[in-house]
């Protein structure tokens, strides 16, 4: 079975996409072409808008499961609409380990990656004596607060 999927999100900070892979515990993988998946399309589920199942399997950088060699893996591969990347996965059967570790649908590698695309930014800010802290939210979100000193 094959459920190859993407989400609305792009990526336009590598750095901020590794950072949010080790805070999940997965690993990025720069120049990786190809990535791990059911390696057939059963027309089983949509094909995500913009890509065809010829392109499942091809990346320009992957991220992978350490440790797991049966997890799926997810294919960081250029957005076919803007600048940028966008992330294809396989979540049959929860990749295997994949969704585990990235949550479902990539929840949690998306979150951590917006958050460090907000520290990136508030570098500057937390320089100057601002602190960034961050709790728990409802549904598992992350919330962060800026205050002063």
């Amino acid at each position: 079975m094959s459920h190859v999927t993407t989400i609305d999100i792009v990526i336009k900070d590598l750095d901020a996409l590794r950072k949010a892979c080790e805070e999940c515990g997965l690993e990025f993988v720069e120049g990786q072409t190809t990535f791990k998946w059911f390696g057939k399309f059963m027309n089983d589920s949509p094909v995500p808008e913009g890509y065809s199942p010829a392109d499942y399997g091809k990346c320009e950088h992957a991220i992978k499961v350490p440790g797991n060699k049966q997890a799926y893996e997810i294919g960081v591969v250029q957005n076919k609409k803007t600048e940028g990347w966008s992330l294809l996965f396989d979540s049959w059967n929860g990749g295997y380990g994949l969704m585990a570790k990235a949550g479902a649908q990539c929840g949690k590698l998306t979150q951590e990656y917006s958050k460090a695309v907000v520290k990136k930014k508030l570098k500057p800010v937390l320089m100057k004596g601002f602190k960034l802290k961050q709790k728990a939210g409802e549904n598992g979100a992350i919330v962060l607060h800026l205050r002063r000193g």
